[in-house]
């Protein structure tokens, strides 16, 4: 059966929807990198395929078995360029697709997942798919997944059904990693650095890259609060010019001024990124200019999200964080 860990709520209302005889024809799912999306997209799938028809998958009959298994011919996943693009091509083919009939189930679903991703083309994007959802086939069902919902055009939103992934608990995370046989130092480690996002957690165990960024991070969150401007630019430049290695250095930073601002304000629990750090920045930054910290974090990564040149973004942040 597909295991959602603690991400059951999310699903409830499609539950009733399609237990009602109300199936949804279009769905959004929104939450950042690792929460789950992909999963809550194929329990949906199996809510939807599955021979019962009640809104909750029987996990033991033929549909239910074939989208666990990600081998359902009714189930199509749109696929992306390796830096996230789709092709305007392929929307196009699943749109025409859609008024074909089902192989097996009673819907063909489409899934296009992180089309936040394809910045270029994400509104032209959902212009051709905007008729589909409007007036959808009986037999189809489309699921897009994004980081947040305010990349979609107010027309979707205005015409979709949406759920929201989010982090599971500390204990359940810790205890996720340990039954897929990850060592409990590690383990506990990954918990602090990632929270209850359980998928960056398990990448956390696996990728020694990732492990580096982490590392990274909070060399940057000790510079800052040192007041060392040279370290910080230092381990910004070292953390390399791919966009995908500065979101993840950034994603470790704000992490930590979380915690920083939940150590100042009492409301830190023990799986936090690092005492120590925290407590440094705590004691040399108020709570408003660590809010500026969080916002320059999180303007920076948009601006990496967009394609600026990741090199520019070293300095620029380095000396937005300098005059906080």
């Amino acid at each position: 059966m597909i295991e959602l860990i603690e991400n059951e709520r999310t699903i409830e209302l499609t539950s009733r929807m399609i237990s009602k005889g109300r199936e949804p024809h279009s769905v959004i799912i929104c939450g950042e990198k690792g929460l789950g999306k992909r999963t809550i997209a194929r329990y949906l799938a199996a809510q939807l395929l599955c021979e019962n028809g009640g809104g909750t998958p029987c996990g033991t009959c033929r549909n239910c078995r074939l989208v666990e298994k990600n081998e359902h011919p009714d189930v199509i996943t749109a696929v992306s360029s390796e830096t996230g693009n789709y092709k305007v091509d392929d929307i196009r083919t699943i749109v025409s697709d859609a008024y074909i009939s089902p192989s097996e189930g009673r819907y063909k679903i489409y899934m296009i997942p992180d089309i936040d991703r394809s910045p270029q083309t994400s509104v032209q994007l959902q212009n051709i798919l905007l008729k589909t959802i409007e007036e959808p086939p009986a037999s189809s069902v489309l699921i897009l997944t994004a980081r947040s919902k305010e990349i979609f055009l107010e027309t979707i939103i205005s015409r979709t059904v949406h759920l929201n992934a989010a982090e599971v608990s500390h204990a359940n995370a810790m205890a996720y990693l340990i039954r897929h046989g990850k060592d409990r130092q590690l383990a506990e480690e990954a918990v602090r650095r990632c929270g209850g996002n359980i998928g960056r957690a398990l990448f956390y165990t696996e990728d020694e890259e990732e492990r580096a960024s982490a590392e990274a991070a909070l060399s940057c969150c000790r510079a800052l609060a040192a007041h060392d401007e040279y370290i910080l630019l230092k381990t910004l430049s070292d953390s390399g010019t791919k966009k995908n290695s500065f979101l993840t250095l950034t994603g470790y930073m704000t992490r930590i001024i979380d915690d920083a601002v939940k150590l100042r304000t009492g409301a830190g629990d023990e799986f936090m990124y690092s005492r120590e750090v925290c407590r440094a920045l705590g004691n040399t930054y108020s709570l408003k200019r660590l809010a500026d910290i969080y916002d320059a974090l999180t303007d920076h990564s948009g601006r990496a999200a967009a394609n600026c040149l990741v090199q520019t973004l070293h300095n620029s942040l380095a000396a937005t964080l300098a005059e906080i």
